[in-house]
Formats: structure tokens, sequence, C-alpha cells
């Protein structure tokens, strides 16, 4: 019996080590002769979920241009594996096809050479065969309808994969704050800002690999759709930002600048209404590289003259009608010399001069006076420090420069130079827009607002969030410093270096600024500047400018900020019906009168401007003449076979009338008509006629 259990056992045994052997060498087989095989057939097969990325939402500017956004592109390819797509059925549209996408696609190549590119695909099932890389939807819909696509994407083959494209419609216009949204490099401006809310939510996509490393969708479109991202709505006015833009250009070109910043902002809200950066390229054009306004911290030169004028005012005091000896422009601070920007032989003058004419030596001697004991140097820089002169403003887009205003007694001070120089703006880094936000609280009658450029996050046409007004500080000096300052500022545009860039009809208050770079160096190289705000008697908005290293035509910042400034405010006041008609209630400005033209257009421009008229016409034409009062409308009438008084109608308007009674016009000049060859009234015997425009 014990024999006879062994010998079951050894069956059994032999039985399951050769079962073992059986698997090991079909394992083995499977793996090595027959695994290439099988693995690409696997691979053929294999599938998988991607994410589809959604369109980001569109950014606009405050008067409802859009600034960016995103254009659906199509990637077109052909699958001529298909089963579906039969011998007979490519046979029949393969010339069709060719034809076509030799007229609209492949214009580079004729309906020959497109064909055999077709048949070679057929012949190699090639499942992944690129008609058209980024094409427009236009385009998509066309080829669409093209000869065997239009079959279908199964007997067909069309394979469509659908991405986006960022555009922005006004190009260079505010560029770097609106900035860029990117894959291959960090994101900037308000597209990476605002991210979260113009991203959007990803959709889904099936996909089957068929080839090495060649996926393609199951479907045209997506199994779960991406959805859009929220559209942001800016504080940009783009009318505001095409005129300082245009501005910056012309004085880069001018004075053959670096680069240039001009930032606006609204007065009694901080919202960013303009924000400029061009920088001169080696082609000489200019485009927005990098954003100055934001990040970069320079010694701001004599802007920085009304910092240290309000903290002697807040500290000490000081009356601005005492005198001071400005020594004729020159001073020696502890075996330095210093002179002023601009040559004069001013000795004893006004305070409230000495600053009107920007006279580093006045500032100087009066800061190293009330601050030049040990113990009241601190005192000083925490007065600065007061003004929020040293902290970040907080706007939303990042790289914001960090201001350096060092302690009194540390590391780089020196007690007979520092503080002379620390008081006309060297010695201490701050950002163009942090410096105009300090400007703004005194337009704002000492109330700092944060600046913002965002108003609203809007979701399917709905507001989704609003951004408001915020106060940083409610009042960062007493109400008689800031009276004295805005008094200051007046006085650099009546009698200062801003005089020559007065208006007659509104007034600007500001400070003109011109600094020293690299002055260790010894090069002459300069940052000029100017900061301020206007109307001055109610402001709206508040402006600076910098132009960096003008290397023709001048460099004072009175000769080449200045007037970039002052062309900014020409062009808010009029465009802005209420800042116009304030500007003229506050001057001695009377409506243009001898103006002539269609009496219903006259009138609803006088309307508009919401100024005082009397009308007394009943004709269809008519002129504005002046009395003692009012303007007055007056007819002026248009006789038959007399030839008409078209003086002081634009061009439109006097072309109709003498082209409509038979006259050939002449024309020399441009603006209105102020002579006509023939005399008004006499009868109409001549031809022709020339007007005069000026």
């Amino acid at each position: 019996m014990k024999r006879e259990l062994l010998s079951r056992a050894y069956l059994v045994l032999s039985l399951l080590t050769l079962a073992a052997l059986i698997l090991i060498g079909k394992t083995a087989w499977v793996s090595q002769i027959d695994g290439r095989e099988w693995r690409s057939q696997g691979d053929s097969t294999k599938l998988k979920i991607v994410d589809i990325l959604p369109d980001r939402g569109n950014i606009y500017s405050s008067d409802g241009f859009m600034l960016a956004t995103s254009v659906p592109l199509f990637d077109l390819h052909m699958d001529f594996g298909s089963e579906a797509m039969t011998e007979s059925i490519f046979k029949n549209n393969v010339d069709s096809l060719a034809i076509c996408l030799a007229a609209h696609v492949f214009i580079q190549k004729n309906r020959n050479q497109v064909r055999a590119q077709l048949l070679k695909a057929r012949e190699g099932r090639q499942r992944y065969f690129l008609i058209k890389k980024n094409a427009t939807y236009e385009q998509y819909q066309k080829i669409k309808q093209f000869p065997l696509i239009s079959l279908g994407k199964y007997r067909g083959g069309l394979v469509v994969e659908q991405h986006s494209r960022r555009l922005k419609p006004f190009r260079s216009l505010a560029h770097r704050t609106i900035g860029l949204s990117r894959d291959n490099a960090p994101s900037i401006g308000l597209e990476a800002s605002f991210d979260g809310y113009l991203r959007g939510t990803e959709g889904k996509r099936l996909m089957q690999k068929v080839g090495n490393k060649v996926w393609v969708p199951m479907n045209d479109l997506s199994e779960i759709q991406p959805e859009k991202g929220m559209d942001i709505v800016t504080t940009l006015d783009m009318r505001i930002q095409d005129i300082a833009q245009n501005s910056i250009r012309k004085s880069l070109k001018t004075h053959a600048a670096e680069y240039g910043v001009a930032v606006v902002m609204e007065v009694k809200t901080g919202k960013i209404k303009a924000l400029v950066n061009l920088d001169r390229q080696k082609d000489g054009t200019y485009w927005e590289r990098y954003n100055h306004a934001v990040g970069d911290a320079v010694e701001p030169g004599s802007t920085f003259k009304l910092a240290s004028m309000m903290a002697l005012l807040e500290d000490f005091q000081i009356d601005i009608t005492d005198s001071i000896n400005l020594h004729g422009g020159q001073y020696n601070f502890g075996g330095y010399v210093m002179n002023d920007a601009e040559h004069h032989n001013t000795h004893r003058t006004t305070l409230k001069h000495a600053f009107a004419i920007s006279s580093n030596v006045g500032v100087a001697k009066l800061v190293k006076r009330y601050y030049g004991e040990e113990d009241k140097a601190q005192m000083y820089i925490d007065r600065l420090r007061s003004f929020h002169l040293d902290q970040k403003t907080g706007i939303e887009i990042a790289g914001e420069g960090t201001p350096n205003f060092k302690d009194a007694y540390t590391d780089g001070w020196s007690r007979t130079t520092t503080l002379p120089w620390m008081s006309h703006g060297y010695e201490l880094t701050i950002t163009p827009l942090q410096l105009l936000c300090f400007y703004n609280a005194v337009a704002n009658d000492g109330r700092a607002m944060k600046p913002y450029l965002v108003d609203q996050v809007r979701y399917k046409g709905k507001v989704h969030k609003q951004f408001k007004p915020e106060v940083s500080n409610r009042s960062i000096a007493s109400a008689t410093t800031i009276g004295t300052a805005q008094e200051l500022l007046e006085s650099v545009v009546t009698q200062g270096t801003g005089r020559k860039l007065q208006r007659e009809h509104y007034t600007f208050a500001g400070k003109s600024g011109t600094s020293k770079l690299e002055y260790w160096k010894g090069d002459d190289k300069y940052l000029s500047s100017f900061v301020g705000y206007f109307p001055a008697e109610d402001p709206v908005y508040s402006c600076v400018v910098m132009i960096k290293n003008p290397r023709e035509n001048g460099y004072y910042g009175s000769h080449v900020a200045a007037p970039v400034f002052s062309d900014i405010a020409d062009f808010c006041i009029a465009t802005d019906t209420k800042m116009m008609q304030s500007a003229f209630t506050n001057s001695t400005f009377v409506p243009p009168v001898f103006q002539s033209g269609l009496t219903h257009d006259i009138a609803a421009s006088l309307e508009y401007l919401e100024l005082p008229y009397a009308d007394k016409s009943n004709s269809d034409y008519a002129v504005l003449m002046p009395s003692d009062s009012l303007a007055t409308l007056k007819n002026r009438f248009i006789r038959e076979k007399l030839v008409p008084n078209v003086t002081g109608m634009g061009l439109r308007d006097a072309l109709f009338i003498l082209e409509n009674i038979g006259l050939e016009v002449k024309i020399n000049g441009a603006g209105k008509v102020r002579q006509q060859s023939l005399e008004a009234g006499v009868p109409l015997d001549a031809k022709k006629i020339l007007l005069s425009l000026g």
C-alpha cells in the first residue's frame, strides 16, 4: 500500500511539474516571441481621458473696448485608417478633395502633388494626416464642406482638435498692464493676477492611441465641455491711454530717450485710467517691454521736494512767505557743491518762490537747518514715512518695486551730505506709481487712495464681484499743510518752472523734476519728470510722467516731461463736458464767436458743452455773434444767384453750399474758412472760388 501511495504521489508531482514547465515556456514565448506584436495591438486600442483647456475670459476697458480675448483655433487632421472609409468612397472623392486642398490649403502645391500625398497617406493607413494647423473657425467650416471630409467623422476621417489663442485688439496699448498668459514662461500683468477668474473650468476628452505617441480624440468635441472663464472690466480708459501713449512716443522720439512712463489716476477713487511704459527698441521702434511705472524704484529728484516741504510744514510750521538766500543757485554742503538744476541768479527770495523755481539749494538749506541736529534727523525720516512714501501701493499686478528710505546714521548715512541731497530726491528710491499716489493724496485734500486697475468681474454678463475705492490713509497730513502744499504746486505753474505751460481756460498744479542718473560714474544721464493734477480748483485726475535718459533737445523735466503732462490734461479737459464747463466757469472764457454753419449743429454743440447762448435765428444756417452778456445765434441767409458768405464755416458746410450752386471750389490751408476770393453778396457770375482756411 505504501509503494502504491508513493507511486501515485510521484505521478501527481510529475504532472504538476510538467504543467509548470509548460506555463513557464508559454510565458516566455508570449513575452519574448509574440510580445512585440501583442504590445503593438495593445497600444493601438489604448484609451485615456485628457483635460481640455477652456477659453479664457475677456478683458475690457472701462469705456467698453475689448482689451484681450480668446480666439478659437482648430487643428484639422484626417484618419485614413478609419474602417468606415472604404476604398470606393476614397477613390470617388480623392481627386476633387485634392483640387480643393490645393486651391485653399496647400496653396504651394498643385493638385497632382496633393493627390499623390493623399494616395500615399491612404496606402499607409495614416491615422493622423495633417490638413491644417491653427485654422480659424471660418476656415474650419469651409474645410468641413470639402469632398470626402463632408461625409463625416468616420467615412470622411476628419479629426478636429480645438484650442485658442489670446488676442489683443489694441496690440501695444497697455500691453504690459493687460499682461500675458503663457505656458512656457511666468504669466504677467492682469492675466496673471486675475488668472483664477479668467481661467475657467477644464473640460474632458476621450483620446485613443493610434500609433507611436499619436493620440486622436474619439469625438470631434469634448466629452465634458470646458466652461469659459469670467470677464474682467478694468479701470483703464482707452482714449486717455491712447493720447498718453502717443504723447510719450512723441517725446521719446524728440529727445532720443531710453524709455518713458505715464500714469493717470482718478483723484477721488484711485482708479488707474492710463498706464504707459514705452521702451526704445534697437530698431528704433517703441514697445511696452517692462512695467517701469510699477516695478522701477528710482531716485525721483526734485519732485520729492514737495515731501520735504510738507515735513517742514508739519513738524515746524514754517511760513512759506519767509525769505531764504539761494546764493545764486550754488551752495557748499560739507565740501560738496550743490547746484540748482536750472541757472538763475536769485539770492534772497521767499520759500514759496524757491520751491516754484525748483531750487535744490533752498530746500536743502531748510531741511539741513531744521533737521540737521543729530536728534532731529530720524524725525525727518519718520515724517516721510508718515506720508506712506516707504510703503508699496498694493496695486493688483505683481512686481511692484520696494521703496528705499534708510534710517538716520545707519550704513551709508553722511552727517553732512545725506539730508541735503535726500531733501531733493537723492539717496532714496520710489516708483513712479508710489510718487503719484503721494501727489494724488495732496490733490484729494490729504486722503490717500489705493490705486487699482480692475473695476468688476463679470460672469455670463452679470456682475460677480465689484471692486470699490479703498482709502489707505484718511489724512496723510494736517489740513493746513495740505492747503499750503496745494498752493506751492500751483505756484510752480503760475510763476515757476511750469509757467510756460499755463493754459488760458483751466489751471493745473504740479512739480517738475530733473535727477541725474549714475552720478557716481560722472555720466550725463538724467531722469526727467513731472507729476501733478488737474484742474487745480477741483482735481479730477492726477498724472505722473517720467522720461529716462533724454539725449537730444534738452533734458529738464519742465522741457521733456511737462509737455506730455499738458497733452494729457488738454485731452482730458477737452473730452469731459463737466471738467470743460468747470474750466470755463473759472476762467474768462467766452464761446467761439463768428462760428458759422448749420444752425442745428452749432446749437447742439453749445448745448452739449452746456454753454449759455441766445438763439435769434430762424434759418438753416446761422453765425454765432458776440454780445454784452451772451453769444447769440443770428441768421446767415443763402440767397439765390448771389455769392454766399461762408467765412467762419467748416469746410464740409462750405463745400456743400458752394458746390450746390455750381461753383468749383479750390482750397488753401486747413481749418475753418477765413477768407473767400469772391465777395459775399455779389452776383454769381464766376465759376471758381478760392477758400483760404486757417
